[in-house]
């Protein structure tokens, strides 16, 4: 088993020297040779950049009784394991969270899998939430760039929530060739089968097939982001399009600048994961931030 830690969960232990942000999840990650070969992701098995996972840069975890006492005696609310599809990481997966399973935190993971017996082990095991990521919402593009049936892969993820409702997430990538419409309409579905929505932007990563891909447009991103706050409180009406666009909404309730906040599971924060810390921040990381900075795009 290889496991690794953000840095900037270790800047926050102690274990490391670094700048501390306000983390409340603790991030880890089971790294192995991916049996996947995604377009956008430097642990495809053609690239194999394995310190890092998007732009973050995740040391190996020398001592982990030290970091396991360190993590206990933290603050952190929640420990997410990003789990790497490396052959035989469902054995690895299971013993690590029966480890973590005395910090008495929550615990998410993040996997990539359309095995309903192994989702049940982890929930047996008492984690708190599952991340299945559709990342790419178009069909064309799902198997492109991804690989596989996206539809087969909604219908596993339809089949846990109702089994484990409220307690999936799933994330989506946006600016890799997809639609508002398309993001607008997965959302929708997401939220009527109570799957939570994590929200990335597309970052193109040296060494990829899609390294010169460009970003989405800050402006494009708030307004997705915008999408996903109102359609979550059901107020999916307020989206106004041109075609297959956003164009503006009707109206917006109090409080709305929150949309720009980092989205996922409870508590998440996953600071720079998509963005160089000088910005622009597509996800605003914490409240203090959203406050400080000029986030509207």
């Amino acid at each position: 088993m290889k496991l690794r830690s953000s840095a900037g969960t270790l800047y926050k232990l102690g274990l490391r020297q670094g700048p501390m942000e306000q983390l409340k999840t603790a991030y880890l990650m089971l790294d192995g040779v991916c049996q996947f070969n995604c377009n956008y992701c430097t642990h495809a098995f053609t690239i194999g950049k394995f310190p890092f996972l998007s732009r973050i840069l995740w040391p190996e975890i020398e001592d982990f009784p030290t970091f396991l006492e360190k993590l206990s005696q933290s603050d952190f609310e929640r420990v997410c394991i990003q789990v790497v599809s490396y052959h035989e990481f469902e054995k690895d997966l299971l013993e690590l969270v029966e480890k973590l399973k005395i910090l008495k935190k929550a615990i998410s993971v993040s996997v990539r899998t359309t095995e309903l017996r192994f989702a049940r082990q982890l929930f047996s095991l008492g984690i708190d939430r599952i991340g299945i990521a559709i990342d790419v919402v178009n069909r064309e593009l799902f198997r492109k760039y991804r690989g596989g049936s996206l539809d087969r892969l909604k219908r596993f993820i339809e089949e846990l929530a109702t089994l484990y409702p409220g307690r999936v997430t799933t994330h989506l990538i946006v600016g890799l060739g997809e639609s508002d419409r398309e993001l607008f309409e997965t959302m929708v579905w997401l939220r009527d089968i109570s799957v939570e929505t994590a929200l990335f932007a597309f970052t193109p990563l040296r060494g990829t097939p899609l390294e010169k891909h460009p970003r989405p447009p800050l402006e494009r991103y708030r307004k997705i982001q915008l999408a996903r706050f109102l359609i979550y409180r059901g107020l999916e009406g307020f989206v106004e399009f041109e075609g297959d666009s956003i164009k503006a909404f009707r109206n917006l309730p109090g409080g709305f600048e929150r949309a720009f906040l980092t989205s996922g599971c409870p508590n998440c924060t996953r600071p720079y994961y998509n963005e160089n810390p000088f910005g622009p921040l597509y996800n605003v990381h914490s409240e203090e931030m959203l406050n400080s900075l000029e986030v509207k795009g």
